[in-house]
């Protein structure tokens, strides 16, 4: 459609408000309730515009278009209603020194004085209870966008609006009852979004509030999960005083979660390493740089003359650069010349890449985030995205409220398995019994998409055949789900006419994970719902760039691109570029680094930004493959547990420091910029990697991470067209991008899969690595939780620890009561590798016999509980089923000052 607004003629589309279809066409009007984020609310009434044939003023952000309106928004009219408004508001006593929107809107419309008396005042409550933000309702003009924000774009329906007339304020939780409630005890989840979208400073960030507005602002990539939110870095002084998330991100739109708007603050933390240190004896001994990259080039020289290449190995971070990643696998090949090189995408979606790789032959999610706004059913399995990716949880969210069937398949009554329309609890380690039943009743009803399976897929017959033995009747006894739930599941996921699956490490970390992707992407291919928009396998990514790591070829399988090691072609090219052949044997993965550590056939051992001392599973194995080394080099933002046990740790700079780039689950590759300078001349990891090189024989001559990228765009057909340039102009690429003209893809596979054809691999169910038993009778399963991250390093050292500061272990309360225990009892897990204390909590969550907690504090020890089972083909661990006990605590251990300080927490 066409309107024509103050005289101009603008674009608008069936549904735009007239507010909508101005800021499209670059029509600035005023308002204070309007949002491009929310809903039409109508409240502040700054938006008025006059509209031809109708008589009076009208709202703008709530009048819908229609074809050939003429509207004015700019009259003198319109001008002195305005000013008047914002004298009114301004008269409710607000700071003149506020930056926020309601005074910008006074000064542009020249208000300089109010007229109206000093009256009756707001009342004055103010809630500081939030570590991060805090309200003063002094400064509040009751415009309700923080309460719509929180309704429509978290949702975590924390705030309401109570009262009428002048005394209408926002409340949180049962504050508009009882007037008690405060933040702190409500349902917020300090995503932020009220903050942001406040008008006048009545919600406050307190690091601004204390340290001001910031001066400046850098964008960049968030660099906790795999969503990739895009945020404007603001910094004041040389500090980073805020991280706002940013309208345009690609990935999240405006929106973040509390560890990426509030959990940044970790780059100041008193603790954090500013100096290489050397072990020497019992004490840490500081070098100067210089110092301590000789030691590093000599030592490493050493051990490959004196045992050869294959005694050494490199282990790179996923939450580095894919520049940094490159560089190390660089060095692995062209200096040391082996391709033991692996990244901590081992314990987490290896096996997606495994599964993957052989199905479709390309390991990456096949659609885009914006999918979930075109899917016409979503199906999560193995997956809790409102806490792990809270972000593309809320979506999650906003989609089903829209009406999309949501059908989640997870051990555990999620947030998401509460509100979906399916939910299958099924027993840890049968997913594999469980899609195949569903496939089985895909199969039974002829709901397989022939057309979509001769064309474009081989193997359906097998695949039939396989699944012939999974009906519903049969799977429920293996998984515990009822036969007549697999028959709906099946039966919705096959017929909906878009089903979009994601999955996480619920379906990944098993001892058969590999097996658990096929036989999603075997449901996909069956029914057509791959390489069409709202469709597709979606793997969500745990790291902030898990998935980059793996592409630029920090795998022992793999060069860059997932091109193969003995590939002439590849071979000829590498040697033209680097100069030095590549190796093609393939190299050790992580578990088999342990392996080989407590042999004695590997040496030494250089980690980047990886924990594996507190978050790899059977860490009395871990520990001994460490301290079995010659030469361990540990490279972090902070002295973690592997720091510990390092001969050499070398400080490392945080992604608010440097340049580089990230690659999340949508295979957007996404810019992160320097915004301020790290601590006492930290090096980023790249320059260090450059300059061990160097000290070796092998000159890297890079002098900025977009050189590297260059690099890697020569050397990888699918990145061919990625440059720093056009990252620049762009809001992040996605792969495959190649040429230099080329746009990048945001569905993949719409045509033809990598091998031509997609492969149905038809997988039966085996049991997983550990059962319960007599001695061991629980089943227990880790992950995260919203407030922190993975190992915790991060976001231990933020206000998130006032928010959650232990981890704790969900009980059914069936079980706790069998066992005589209250509600935070202090208990001792036990499994045939060792033992950990937690506080037990009662969870309805899990389901009876089945325990669930986090891996977030090194002092819980909790991965010394698991084993070293892992999925045959990747090497992915197996955190997800472990055999425990619970012994209820002595009264000494129960008696532990860390101990009471748990349980005081879990009473309040």
């Amino acid at each position: 459609m066409q309107i024509t607004i103050n005289d101009r003629t603008v674009q608008a589309e069936s549904g735009d408000t007239i507010y909508v279809a101005a800021v499209r066409g670059g029509i600035h009007i005023p308002s204070l309730c309007a949002s491009r984020h929310l809903s039409p609310y109508g409240s502040c009434r700054l938006c008025l515009g006059e509209i031809a044939g109708l008589a009076g003023l009208h709202a703008t952000c709530s009048m819908p278009v229609r074809d050939g309106m003429v509207v004015r928004t700019e009259s003198e009219t319109l001008a002195r209603h305005r000013r008047n408004l914002l004298e009114l508001y301004l008269s409710e006593s607000l700071d003149p020194a506020s930056t926020q929107e309601l005074q910008k809107l006074a000064q542009a419309h020249r208000v300089t004085s109010v007229r109206y008396p000093a009256g009756a005042k707001r009342a004055p409550i103010r809630d500081e209870s939030n570590p991060f933000f805090m309200f003063d309702n002094a400064r509040c003009i009751s415009c309700a966008r923080c309460v719509r924000a929180c309704d429509e774009i978290q949702p975590a329906f924390a705030l309401s609006m109570v009262g009428s007339g002048f005394a209408m304020r926002p409340a949180w939780g049962r504050g508009g009852l009882s007037g008690s409630s405060d933040i702190a005890s409500s349902t917020c989840v300090s995503c932020g979004a009220c903050v942001k979208e406040c008008p006048t400073g009545a919600l406050a960030e307190k690091t601004v509030s204390s340290q001001g507005p910031p001066a400046t602002l850098v964008r960049t990539t968030c660099a906790y999960c795999g969503v990739g939110c895009a945020f404007d870095a603001g910094v004041r002084d040389g500090n980073v005083v805020q991280m706002v998330p940013a309208d345009d991100g690609p990935s999240n739109s405006g929106h973040a979660c509390l560890k990426g708007r509030f959990g940044w603050t970790y780059v100041n933390a008193p603790d954090r390493l500013r100096t290489p240190l050397l072990r020497s004896g019992g004490t840490w001994k500081p070098l100067s740089w210089a110092e301590a990259l000789d030691c590093i080039a000599g030592e490493l020289t050493r051990i490959t003359t004196q045992y050869g290449p294959d005694a050494l190995a490199t282990i790179s971070s996923s939450r580095g650069t894919n520049e940094e990643n490159y560089l190390f696998g660089k060095f692995m090949r062209c200096v040391i010349g082996t391709n033991h090189i692996d990244n901590c995408a081992r314990v987490c979606h290896s096996a997606t890449v495994s599964g993957m790789m052989e199905t479709l032959g390309a390991s990456a999610a096949t659609n885009s985030i914006k999918d979930f706004d075109l899917a016409k059913l979503i199906l999560v399995v193995g997956a809790n995205p409102t806490e792990s990716h809270p972000v593309l949880g809320a979506r999650i969210i906003q989609a089903h409220r829209r009406g999309i069937p949501l059908i989640v398949i997870d051990p555990r009554r999620t947030e998401l398995a509460r509100l979906a329309d399916l939910h299958l609890q099924l027993e840890p380690g049968t997913n594999v019994a469980l899609l195949n039943g569903m496939g089985h009743v895909i199969v039974e009803e002829g709901l397989i998409d022939r057309t979509f399976t001769s064309e474009r897929t081989q193997g359906l017959e097998e695949w039939v055949n396989a699944v012939a033995d999974y009906p519903p009747e049969k799977t429920e006894r293996i998984t515990g789900v009822p036969a007549r739930l697999i028959r709906e599941a099946g039966r919705r996921f096959a017929s909906s006419g878009a089903s979009l699956s994601v999955h996480g490490l619920g379906v990944t970390e098993h001892r058969w994970g590999s097996h658990g992707v096929m036989s999603l992407v075997n449901l996909a291919l069956a029914t057509g719902n791959i390489g069409k928009p709202g469709t597709g396998i979606n793997p969500l990514r745990g790291q902030n760039n898990v998935q980059g790591a793996s592409d630029v070829g920090c795998l022992p399988t793999y060069f860059a691109g997932y091109q193969p090691l003995d590939d002439p072609g590849l071979a000829t090219l590498h040697q033209r570029i680097t100069g030095r052949p590549l190796p093609a044997k393939r190299g050790m993965k992580t578990p088999d680094m342990w392996d080989a550590a407590i042999a004695g056939r590997l040496k030494a051992l250089w980690i980047i930004g990886y924990d594996v001392a507190q978050t790899d599973p059977n860490l009395k194995k871990v520990h001994q493959a460490l301290r079995n080394v010659e030469f361990l080099v540990v490279q972090d933002l902070f002295m973690s547990e592997t720091a510990k046990l390092a001969s050499l740790v070398l400080p490392a700079a945080s992604f608010l420091e440097k340049d580089g780039t990230f690659t999340n689950l949508e295979r957007r590759i996404q810019r992160i910029r320097k915004a301020v300078d790290p601590p006492d001349g930290i090096l980023p990891e790249w320059q260090v990697v450059c300059e061990v090189s160097a000290r070796m024989g092998y000159p890297m001559t890079y002098t900025h991470p977009s050189q590297i990228m260059d690099e890697i765009a020569k050397l990888t057909p699918m990145l061919a067209g990625v440059s720093y340039d056009r990252l620049d102009h762009h809001a992040g690429l996605q792969w495959p991008v190649l040429s230099p003209t080329h746009a990048g893809t945001e569905l993949m596979h719409q045509k033809e899969f990598p091998k031509g054809k997609a492969h149905f691999v038809a997988v039966d169910y085996l049991p997983p690595g550990e059962t319960a038993s007599q001695y061991y009778p629980f089943i227990l399963t880790t992950g995260r939780i919203l407030q922190h991250y993975n190992c915790g390093a991060q976001t231990r050292r933020t206000a998130l620890l006032n928010v959650v500061d232990a981890d704790v272990l969900e009980m059914h309360p069936a079980d706790m009561e069998h066992l005589g225990l209250d509600d935070g009892a202090i208990v001792r897990l036990v499994s045939a590798r060792g033992q950990a204390l937690l506080p037990a909590v009662k969870s309805e969550r899990v389901l009876p016999g089945h325990l669930f907690t986090s891996f977030h504090f090194p002092e819980s020890t909790v991965n010394q509980l698991l084993s070293s089972s892992a999925d045959e083909s990747s090497k992915c661990p197996e955190y997800k089923v472990s055999a425990v006990r619970v012994e209820p605590v002595d009264r000494d251990a129960a008696d532990h000052p860390e101990l009471r300080r748990i349980r005081r927490r879990l009473i309040l």
